[in-house]
Formats: structure tokens, sequence, C-alpha cells
């Protein structure tokens, strides 16, 4: 049995047709390779933004995905989490599915260390299905045993002006 992702979650939420076209007929998606670059280029981009913003001292822990795949991801996960520093792109699987947190901060709560996790948008407002989006995470999350202490999504502001 195929576990689960995140993006397979949201799509069903959406559509079921959609869900059943992206694990049967990938094939006849209808956006281009260039735009889905674009858009993966974009969000890295504001991937490492969000790093130097909520890791200014450089002291948190990247979990790489491609270095070993989704097992190897989880291991590192599991290492970062004992210890009280930034994590990014934490993964989790749990109850048959996995996703991958943007933002992992280290919070005290009731003397123990526990999670505020933070989905980073491109998008300069909050779309309803981004509350999905985190949702999903959090449930994953907390199955595999994370203590969650918040969630929250974060956006581009499009009013900020740099002096």
């Amino acid at each position: 049995m195929r576990a689960l992702s995140k993006s397979k979650l949201l799509a069903y939420r959406q559509c079921r047709k959609r869900l059943w076209l992206e694990v049967r007929r990938p094939e006849l998606r209808g956006d281009s390779e260039s735009s889905t670059e674009a858009t993966f280029r974009i969000g890295h981009q504001v991937g490492d933004l969000a790093r130097q913003l909520y890791d200014p001292k450089n002291k948190g822990v990247l979990i790489d995905f491609k270095k070993g795949g989704m097992d190897a991801a989880l291991v590192q996960t599991a290492a970062a989490l004992q210890q009280p520093s930034p994590i990014f792109e934490a993964g989790f699987s749990a109850c048959g599915a996995s996703a991958f947190a943007d933002v992992l901060l280290p919070v005290k709560r009731a003397g123990s260390l526990a999670w505020r996790m933070i989905e980073v948008k491109s998008s300069t407002s909050v779309k309803d299905y981004y509350h999905d989006d985190i949702a999903v995470q959090a449930f994953v999350a907390k199955a595999a045993g994370v203590n969650l202490h918040s969630t929250s999504v974060a956006h581009i502001d499009r009013t900020f002006v740099y002096k």
C-alpha cells in the first residue's frame, strides 16, 4: 500500500477525481514543466529567506530529503527533535501519511521541549486551503509523537517597504 503524502491528501480535499488522476494518470496533468520549475524555484527562494529570518545565527538543522530519501529524512528529523534548535523541512510519517514541515521552532512548554510549526508560503495572502495544509502536517507530526505547541502560516507581506 502506498503512503499518502500531504499533497495527495490536499488534492483529495480539493477534488476526489484530481487525486485519482494524480495517482493513476499523472501524464494527464495540465501544468507545464516550465511553470512547475518556476514555482519550485520561487518556493526555494522563499524557503531560503525563511531560514535566514527564523535562524539568523545559522544554528538550525536543514533536513535534506534528497540525501537518502524519506527514511533518512525521518531519522534525521528524529535526531534533530532532541535538540532545541530550529529545524527546516522536518519529515514525519504516521497513520499511513507523510508530511514535511517548513519550519519547526523550539519552545519551552511546561518545562519540556515543544515545537512551533510554521508553514511558509510564497503568496502575499493566506488562502483557505493553507489551513488544510498545516492541519495535515500537524496531524501527522502529532501522530508521529512530536510535542506541538502551536501552528501558523507565514506569507509575504506585500505592504513592507525597505527603507
